[in-house]
């Protein structure tokens, strides 16, 4: 096991009041008004065009969305995209001029926080209380001719503990983590095989964080205060190292091809680096706010970046040593998993703004204002970027 000689010992794990976090910003004004709001780097970069950051379209849900919009690749050729909100509903929609045109609307029964997976026609998602769904859409075959999206539950499984984190398929394995373990469901279908036998099981207490699957390899962070790596082959799962961190992690690591490391952030506010393949430490960049944010890569002419945002409203980007390149300092916590794009990275944050930054230098292109929190990944396709708020709309703005 690869140590951190400065971690204090471990607690047992109380889901009803350890994934509680303090939602205040009382101790971070305590530090000095200069920590959020009056942007000293709120300059629009000349890169913006005469579009950029308005509306081009939004539509109307049931209930707060906190999750990232899915695209859908449809078997005849058209692009859908699907978002979902904390009163179960899925919402399947395209654009449609400077709309959005409502395509149809599926309800599964509890919330709905985290991104919905799409692969060959079935939609999976994970409710909080530990339901999860597969639901047959047949949009591998293409809409019907009514043009309206139809699913029909295929497959649902109630685990034990709740879910907090995002299901991840490989295609033909749905990988679930609740908070007792991470589990291994088959996800192919056919006539012959149905979709739900559990392949394999791990139980690890308090893992809350989506996991990460690179190179026959998962990773994963835990409340425990520890990041996991593990041999992965579809059909099987064993643990091959473990690194303690001094706070507990819960957003999904990042593993980097190029520099082989994992990194992943803490509610204590500190950002780690290990090893891939052996999980010793590399390096740390200390932040002293909670990051839930999950660490994205970027790659400039200057080479590969990681960047994410923390609860102090900074937004960070790091070369591969963990050296800071550059911060943008917004309005408001900022819990999203940004979008890099052709250049762009954006992001949203409790100021319920949408901002869009230069990679490579930090600055603003533009930033759009919603009547909600914004914590969901946003999406871009042809032009546009389609994200949801907590004030219960998708909205659709020009890039």
């Amino acid at each position: 096991m690869a140590a951190n000689p400065n971690v204090k010992p471990l607690k047992a794990f109380d889901p009803k009041t350890a994934l509680a976090v303090d939602e205040s910003f009382v101790k971070l004004m305590q530090q000095g008004n200069d920590m959020l709001g009056g942007n000293g780097d709120d300059t629009l970069d000349s890169a913006g065009n005469e579009k950029s950051g308005r509306a081009c379209g939004t539509l109307r849900t049931g209930g707060a969305i906190h999750a990232g919009c899915t695209k859908i690749e449809t078997g005849d050729g058209k692009v859908l995209f699907a978002a979902a909100n904390i009163k179960g509903e899925i919402v399947f929609f395209e654009p449609a001029g400077e709309a959005l045109k409502d395509c149809g609307r599926i309800t599964v029964q509890g919330a709905l926080h985290t991104q919905l997976l799409y692969s060959d026609g079935i939609i999976y998602c994970a409710a909080r209380d530990g339901s999860v769904y597969a639901i047959d859409t047949r949009l591998n075959e293409g809409l019907d001719k009514s043009g309206r999206v139809n699913g029909e539950v295929i497959w649902q499984k109630k685990m034990e503990k709740s879910i907090f984190a995002a299901p991840v398929t490989t295609g033909k394995v749905l990988i679930v983590t609740p908070a007792d373990g991470i589990y291994g469901f088959d996800a192919y279908n056919c006539q012959d095989r149905k979709i739900g036998e559990v392949l394999w099981g791990e139980s690890i207490n308090g893992v809350v964080s989506t996991p990460a699957i690179h190179s026959g390899m998962l990773f994963v962070g835990t409340e425990e205060k520890k990041l996991l790596g593990f041999d992965y082959g579809g059909s099987r799962l064993k643990k091959v190292w473990e690194y303690v961190m001094s706070g507990a992690c819960r957003s999904r690591p990042f593993v980097s091809e190029n520099s082989r490391q994992v990194v992943a952030g803490t509610i204590d506010g500190v950002v780690y680096s290990v090893a891939r393949e052996t999980g010793a430490y590399r390096w740390n960049f200390i932040v002293k706010a909670p990051v839930l944010s999950p660490v994205v890569p970027g790659n400039t002419a200057d080479g590969e970046c990681f960047l994410f945002g923390a609860d102090n409203g900074f937004f960070y980007s790091l070369d591969v040593q963990g050296n800071k390149i550059w911060e943008f300092r917004a309005s408001g916590k900022i819990r999203t998993e940004a979008l890099v794009h052709e250049g762009r990275v954006y992001f949203g944050s409790e100021d319920t703004t949408l901002y869009a930054l230069d990679l490579k230098s930090g600055r603003l292109v533009f930033r759009f204002q919603a009547d909600g929190n914004i914590y969901g990944k946003p999406v871009v396709h042809e032009g546009r970027v389609y994200f949801g708020s907590t004030d219960g709309f998708v909205h659709s703005v020009y890039i």
